[in-house]
């Protein structure tokens, strides 16, 4: 389980020239000559304290309510969908019609219980997901989605939403080990690759009086304009940034709120070492799969790899909250609460930059390619235990001369140069 919950000194200077940033740990903060926030010296550094229980602390703004304390509390993956290749066994039509008379008993019954050699239940829902994935089994750890096709094409054949619980208290690991156990039973399929197609990174603060809708206006840098906001008596619940669709989106909400409201979540308060939910808030980035195939994040070792580096892009290109301190909105001074933001996950992860390559598929550059590749081979070559490349390459090309044909791959090279408009470059036939 990737829980980042420590503290740690780091000496940086989170200033508009550098952005770097405390540790999320509790440090503390006051401006050099007492006039607020909308004064900070440009070599003003913030210091850091290994005790957990001490708290930053901000001269309060003349007008909008400032945030003097807080605390980090810890970060994790809070949601993770997958796109599963999944090779069903030599009698899948048998149980693909199977399946459909469950889907029909479901139907009648609003779901159907199903037990699982394993011990595990799950319900056959009645529906499916969009055109692709006509089953649906919900599992208490996580809900699978079931294509049709026995053997996976160039899209997953298998759609795998975890739950939030099942991220934080097991780990993606576990969790997979639950799931190939399961899609054995289901119809004797194995898992040939995984594409991660929606990620969550979270953290969360303990923030005295919580963030108001004032004091986000005044301070956000973002480069998206699109916001919705949830309140309650005037009180902030809910901020976003970016729609439902978006290929990122940010939500900062009360979570303590969430947490004691529903009650099935309480097990938090053990997570975040609370005894009470009060004034928890929690920082939410969601990168959908148009997002991540830009930064390069295909698999989970991607994912793992570049986790760091996608969270400090997040927190530092595409949002930040800033002193006012400024016109220019690269120059700002970072908010203090936000240089612990951004340290959250390089405490767990190694923190390797990454780059966001948008636009069509042509405009990626050929060392953008390479560089993937070096990268797959490397994790092809370790799932096999290869440590020599040569041997790797080796593998690898007979590996695929087995997957299609020369003509295969030369009529797909060439669909994709014609789209490119690079067939010249080759040459043709």
């Amino acid at each position: 389980m990737h829980v980042c919950q420590t503290s740690i000194d780091i000496k940086t200077d989170c200033s508009s020239t550098k952005e770097t940033s405390p540790s999320p740990s509790a440090a503390a903060w006051t401006p050099a000559d007492g006039l607020g926030v909308n004064h900070v010296p440009e070599d003003s550094r913030h210091t850091q304290d290994r005790d957990r229980s001490m708290a930053v602390s901000v001269t309060r703004h003349a007008t909008t309510p400032e945030i003097e304390e807080f605390q980090f509390l810890l970060c994790n993956i809070d949601s993770l969908d997958l796109g599963l290749y999944v090779a069903w066994g030599p009698d899948w039509k048998r149980r693909l019609q199977s399946l459909d008379k469950k889907k029909q008993q479901a139907r009648k019954n609003g779901g159907l219980p199903i037990g699982l050699p394993s011990g595990r239940i799950c319900i056959f829902k009645p529906g499916g997901k969009g055109e692709n994935y006509r089953f649906h089994l919900q599992f208490e750890a996580y809900n699978l989605f079931l294509g049709k096709a026995a053997r996976p094409g160039s899209s997953p054949n298998v759609y795998l939403s975890l739950s939030a619980k099942t991220l934080w208290q097991n780990g993606i690991e576990t969790a997979l080990s639950w799931i190939t156990e399961d899609l054995k039973a289901i119809g004797g399929g194995s898992i040939q690759r995984v594409k991660v197609s929606r990620v969550d990174l979270c953290s969360d603060f303990w923030i005295l009086g919580g963030i108001s809708h004032e004091f986000l206006l005044s301070h956000k840098v973002t480069r998206n304009d699109k916001g919705k906001l949830f309140l309650d008596k005037n009180e902030l619940q809910t901020y976003y940034v970016g729609d439902a669709k978006s290929p990122i989106r940010l939500r900062i909400y009360n979570k303590g709120l969430e947490v004691k409201k529903g009650g099935i979540k309480l097990w938090f308060l053990e997570l975040w070492q609370r005894e009470s939910t009060e004034d928890v808030w929690r920082i939410e980035f969601q990168v959908r799969r148009s997002a991540l195939k830009q930064f390069g994040i295909n698999s989970l070792d991607d994912l793992k790899e570049k986790q760091a580096g996608l969270w400090s892009y997040l927190t530092s290109k595409w949002f930040s909250l800033r002193l006012p301190d400024n016109e220019k909105a690269e120059r700002k001074t970072i908010h203090p609460l936000w240089c612990a933001v951004q340290e959250c996950f390089k405490q767990n992860a190694p923190d390797s930059e990454v780059k966001r390559v948008s636009g069509s598929a042509g405009a990626v550059s050929l060392e953008w390619f390479l560089s993937h590749i070096d990268g797959c081979l490397s994790s092809f070559a370790a799932l096999l235990g290869i440590t020599k490349r040569d041997d790797a390459l080796h593998e690898l090309q007979r590996r695929l001369a087995r997957r299609n044909n020369a003509t295969d791959f030369e009529n797909a090279c060439i669909k994709k140069a014609i789209q490119r408009g690079t067939l010249s470059k080759g040459g043709g036939k």
